[in-house]
């Protein structure tokens, strides 16, 4: 129990004391349950856990766009409430975890410690390959890599830290209960020492994950397929002659597609994005999955869908059961920024925006754009990794 007497799990640190850094942690598998369970977390549910400070790429700025836009912009008051709470599939498994902070996909591995097949089950007991049944020992690294504890993560772990005296470990056990947890789950988005960060407080620098430069080649293949369903989106772009976007008056689908991004399982985000820069870990933790979990428990993990009768009508843009239309049709029009703040579009509030941006009228370029799908998919990406969303896809570089 932590000291709000709230539930735990312990994960035992092993520090380089002289270097105060973390070498590596054992955990059963609770602690594993839950790195693993964040993938299933649907990014507006990370932003709202994290109090609209997760300082990922333009998330915090679209959430608070949906918070302040009213509810009769939308389809249905629920339309408004999904995209701030969304729900995953596997959400009633929260309730199963030892510390209820997200949710759970238990993870088994072989009790036979000379056993070659490094692999999970979600099933306890299972019986492995080699005739053995299934324990619960883990070797989790800084940067939140996950492996069946062994000799050749050791010798890995040798070779990346060498063997420190044994006077220079320290050991020691943390209780992390739900804001600890969140905490942990922050650094793993910002940050590649996530353990030490969290055991000497670290400070997290402003603007930890913003890459700004986006990758040419970032989609996974199945991305690339053609989707029937899509349609070229419209918009009216506004920058400055020096390449830099003042913003986007944008109509409904426009606004669907990025409101959608709120709902999509982080899992399904590092599918579909392969080759993603992530100033963070949360790769780590997928190419564990990738790596040890057997292929029958993965698909929870790797392609994380919505809730049952999530949203309004169906779009499947990133291979997610998304029913993605949230915005009512019409002839509304919305002012979209660069780091995707989103307002109904107002002659008045846009003059004063101008104003305020202190760009003159001859330095201003006004231009129309028809969106295709891999211009739409950067910008998805976009969203997830940079706070200049809109330029970084539809500017020169």
């Amino acid at each position: 129990m932590s000291s709000d007497g709230g539930p735990t799990v312990a994960v035992k640190l092993f520090i380089d004391k002289e270097k105060k850094k973390v070498l590596f942690a054992e955990s059963d598998k609770d602690f594993v349950d839950i790195l693993f369970s964040f993938l299933t977390l649907p990014l507006g549910t990370i932003v709202r856990l994290l109090d609209k400070q997760s300082q990922v790429g333009c998330l915090d700025e679209l959430y608070k766009s949906v918070e302040s836009i009213g509810e009769d912009h939308f389809q249905t008051k629920a339309c408004k409430a999904m995209l701030l709470a969304p729900l995953n599939a596997a959400a009633i498994r929260c309730n199963r975890l030892k510390v209820k902070v997200i949710d759970k996909n238990p993870m088994y591995r072989c009790k036979n410690t000379s056993c070659g097949h490094s692999t999970f089950s979600s099933v306890p007991d299972a019986v492995c390959s080699c005739g053995h049944a299934s324990c619960l020992e883990f070797i989790v690294t800084d940067d939140l890599q996950v492996a069946p504890a062994s000799t050749r993560v050791m010798f890995s772990l040798i070779e990346k830290y060498g063997i420190p005296e044994r006077d220079n470990i320290q050991e020691k056990v943390l209780q992390l209960n739900s804001a600890k947890m969140m905490c942990l789950f922050r650094r793993a988005l910002l940050t590649k020492q996530v353990l030490t960060g969290l055991h000497f407080n670290v400070a997290i620098p402003p603007n930890a994950a913003d890459l700004c430069v986006l990758p040419e080649n970032m989609f996974a293949k199945q991305a690339l397929e053609t989707d029937p369903k899509f349609k070229g989106i419209k918009i009216r772009l506004v920058h400055a002659k020096d390449d830099s976007v003042l913003y986007a008056e944008v109509g409904q689908d426009f606004i669907d597609l990025v409101f959608g991004i709120l709902s999509t399982p982080l899992g399904t985000m590092l599918k579909t994005f392969t080759e993603l820069p992530q100033i963070g870990c949360i790769g780590s933790i997928y190419k564990s999955v990738v790596a040890s979990v057997k292929q029958e428990s993965q698909g929870l993990l790797l392609s994380p869908n919505l809730a049952p009768f999530f949203g309004c009508r169906s779009s499947n843009m990133l291979q997610v059961e998304d029913d993605g239309a949230y915005i009512k049709g019409g002839p509304m029009n919305f002012m979209v920024t660069d780091d995707l703040q989103i307002r109904p579009f107002c002659l008045i509030n846009t003059l004063e925006f101008l104003r305020a941006s202190k760009v003159p009228k001859d330095k201003l370029v006004e231009k129309e754009l028809t969106l295709n799908k891999i211009q739409v998919l950067k910008l998805v990406g976009a969203a997830f990794g940079t706070s200049k969303a809109l330029s970084s896809v539809l500017m020169p570089s």
